[in-house]
């Protein structure tokens, strides 16, 4: 380790070196907007040091100064060369931050440079932390549509097969492995719907959800696991920008009716075969609330559209429908509490 302190201003430099096999190298060059006493700027070196940094300098800042990253050699195996600026008791990199003794959050960030560059550190993210590309990358496979029959099948087997329609790695978090592999057969049918809406009927009907995410250092995938608070997830179906009457018009298309002590589920049968909107159910909160679809509704008779014939009905079993779209823009009714 060498200290020099030049005349004309304060220049430190302490250079650190740590051994790195496989990944890159990763040098660090720290201008202090304040210089701190020698005490505390060998606390910082050896700090950054532990985090993983390989050459680290501390000096002066100079007005020029601003946090950037120089990508210099082969790109199977490149150096990189960074400028931070610490203020107080901050180090300002380019896309992070840290404070000093937070090594979890500095070797993130080192971590992050290596397994997916210098350009990913400061690309705008947005929804599930992805960039606008990687969103459309996934809107773009899960706009596919099923292709196979679904009624009838185990869930598993419809979960793989609808994961097979991706060109996207599906990870499965250890957890979610025992629901994800039902043989309990799945009622509805699918087939046509894009899979991404699909797929996320399905997961729900066991309990689980799925999210797109990228981890570092890897490509776009979908991984699939249990809802947790706060964790943004795929959702089944989105709302229309239309109202429902534009969204889905034959619901409102009316006819005259009457329904005698009839199942919920054989009223919603009986209307889904006269309707070219798609209905699906909640299957999992149905279940959960305790909630039978075997329940007996009874429609007063008159001339009525689809829409209030289920709204009727379904209030009466303490359910609900709600028109929504797939990522083709497809409308489909959703059944639940």
């Amino acid at each position: 380790m060498k200290i020099r302190v030049a005349t004309a201003y304060l220049f430190i430099f302490l250079a650190l070196s740590t051994c790195q096999a496989t990944a890159a190298v990763v040098d660090l060059e720290v201008a202090m907007e304040t210089v701190l006493p020698i005490t505390r700027i060998k606390a910082w070196a050896s700090f950054l040091q532990k985090a993983g940094f390989t050459n680290v300098q501390l000096r002066s800042a100079k007005l020029t100064d601003m946090p950037k990253v120089k990508t210099l050699g082969r790109k199977e195996s490149p150096t990189f060369v960074i400028t931070g600026i610490l203020v107080g008791d901050t180090l300002h990199l380019p896309g992070g931050t840290f404070k000093y003794g937070q090594i979890d959050e500095a070797k993130l960030w080192i971590k992050r440079l290596q397994g997916d560059g210098a350009a990913a550190l400061t690309t705008q993210k947005g929804a599930y932390g992805l960039s606008r590309d990687q969103i459309v990358e996934v809107y773009d496979q899960l706009t596919l549509k099923v292709k196979a029959k679904t009624a009838g099948q185990t869930t598993k087997e419809v979960i793989r097969s609808i994961s097979r329609i991706w060109n996207l790695q599906v990870s499965v978090d250890s957890a979610a492995r025992a629901q994800l592999f039902s043989e309990v057969p799945f009622n509805d049918e699918l087939q046509g719907v894009t899979s991404g809406t699909a797929m996320a009927i399905v997961l729900k009907s066991t309990g689980l959800i799925m999210l797109p995410d990228k981890p570092i250092g890897s490509g776009v995938r979908i991984r699939i696991t249990k809802p947790v608070k706060g964790l943004e997830f795929w959702p089944v179906g989105w709302e229309s920008s239309q109202n429902p009457g534009k969204t889905a018009p034959d619901l409102f298309n009316e006819l005259s009716v009457e329904i005698k002590n009839t199942e919920i589920s054989k009223t919603v049968t009986a209307i889904g075969q006269r309707l070219q909107t798609r209905i699906f159910y909640d299957y999992a909160s149905i279940a959960k609330r305790g909630i039978s679809l075997n329940k007996k509704v009874n429609v007063p008779a008159g001339k009525i559209f689809y829409k209030k014939i289920l709204d009727i009905a379904l209030s009466q079993a303490g359910l609900h429908c709600e028109v929504m779209v797939d990522e083709a823009n497809q409308p489909f009714l959703w059944i639940s509490p």
